[in-house]
């Protein structure tokens, strides 16, 4: 009976300090910022495990270090490439990002780096990921433009970060849903990474990253304008480029998944040396094609045309002259000088891509858009059987000089 409770007494009940490390480590990720703040001063073994998801902040306010706990992965082994809004953008261990708030522990994890078009995974029988291929294709300006693939270079997990992310622009801030509770959207990522420095995009809700430049401009820097979000969603964002150009993107931070609608260019002298820059933005044909042939289909119509003023600040005013955009030269006509055409409209013809299989299936995009309330119709007087022959139209302007 004695040894029996000698035993007994030997014998200590596992306590709150003996949790496997892990645990404790996944107890203290789910925690708010005051808890997660006292967790260290339960006792040693809670100190141990928390000192290893540790950050330590510097504030100049007052001169002094914070450490503050962070949620799994550790931070010890991220790569921070990006800072905005009170968020971080970080790369892991197997160089996936995340953003991170350091001050509530929350996290937002952005698609996976393989859906980049140049990087590759290989994986090993677990399924993990052994090692990255990064592949780097280029234009070759004395090989009549066909492009040159560079072998692809391959890199341990922990490494590929080091050599694919630049930098990282918050865009929009991750706010809080309602559903499903505790879920984060509204955010958007611009991404700024190699090869040749490309342009990448991530929204709320998007499963892979989308490259905006075709070709690349080798972008070094980028930064979201001060002005708040437009109603619509779309955030402007300045870039600059290695040799010192700097471009104004409209983005919008509200798209997911989704397809931008086909746009072109154009470049417009309005007066002498004042120069517009146009861009004609197509969308599938609706039911407001009545003109469509029966035998034919209405693939894209023209919906909307944004004007930009090359050497000027902010959009630019047709103040009652008319553009002609398409095949032809893109000019600008006073309405006063032609009384057949409207002001503030823009004419356009059809310029996409057009081949021998396509031109008895598809109708061209021809017409005319009135910037003033944003309607779109058939030229005047024009007749829809001569007007949709093969090849599409282009506008002429008569000359008897030359």
């Amino acid at each position: 009976m004695a040894m029996n409770k000698l035993v007994g007494a030997a014998v200590r009940r596992p306590g709150w300090a003996d949790l496997p490390r892990d645990l404790l480590e996944s107890v203290l990720g789910r925690l708010p910022v005051p808890d997660r703040l006292r967790f260290p001063g339960v006792c040693t073994a809670w100190q141990s495990a928390a000192a290893v998801g540790m950050a330590r902040f510097l504030s100049l306010s007052d001169g002094r270090a914070y450490a503050i706990p962070q949620p799994a992965p550790p931070v010890s082994e991220r790569l921070c490439v990006g800072s905005s809004d009170g968020w971080l953008v970080t790369a892991d261990a197997a160089s996936e990002l995340h953003l991170l708030n350091p001050l509530t522990g929350a996290q937002v994890q952005l698609p996976s780096v393989t859906t980049l078009p140049f990087v590759d995974a290989s994986r090993d029988a677990d399924g993990r990921v052994a090692s990255y291929d990064l592949r780097c294709c280029f234009g070759d300006g004395d090989n009549d433009g066909d492009e040159v693939l560079v072998p692809p270079e391959s890199f341990a997990p922990d490494r590929l970060r080091y050599e694919l992310y630049e930098k990282a622009i918050l865009v929009a801030p991750p706010r809080r849903q309602t559903t499903p509770p505790g879920s984060w959207g509204g955010y958007a990522v611009l991404l700024i990474c190699q090869p040749l420095y490309r342009l990448a995009i991530a929204r709320a809700g998007d499963t892979k990253w989308t490259l905006l430049d075709m070709p690349s401009r080798c972008w070094v820097d980028a930064v979201r304008a001060a002005s708040a979000p437009a109603a619509d969603g779309h955030q402007a964002v300045y870039t600059l480029d290695s040799v010192g150009r700097v471009e104004a993107w409209d983005m919008d931070v509200t798209a997911a998944g989704t397809t931008p609608p086909p746009c072109s260019k154009y470049l417009v002298e309005l007066s002498p040396g004042h120069l517009l820059q146009v861009h004609r933005l197509r969308d599938k044909a609706h039911a407001r094609s009545k003109w469509e042939p029966r035998q034919e289909r209405v693939e894209y119509t023209t919906v909307k045309a944004e004007l930009f003023e090359v050497d000027g600040a902010g959009a630019g005013i047709l103040a009652g002259r008319a553009l002609f955009l398409g095949k032809s030269a893109s000019l600008c006509v006073p309405a006063d000088c032609c009384p057949e055409v409207k002001g503030n409209c823009v004419y356009f013809t059809d310029d996409g891509p057009w081949s021998h299989e396509r031109c008895h299936e598809v109708v061209p995009d021809v017409g005319v858009l009135d910037l003033a309330d944003g309607s779109y119709k058939v030229p005047r007087g024009a007749v829809r059987d001569l007007l949709w022959k093969w090849p599409p139209p282009v506008w002429v302007f008569p000359s008897c000089t030359n």
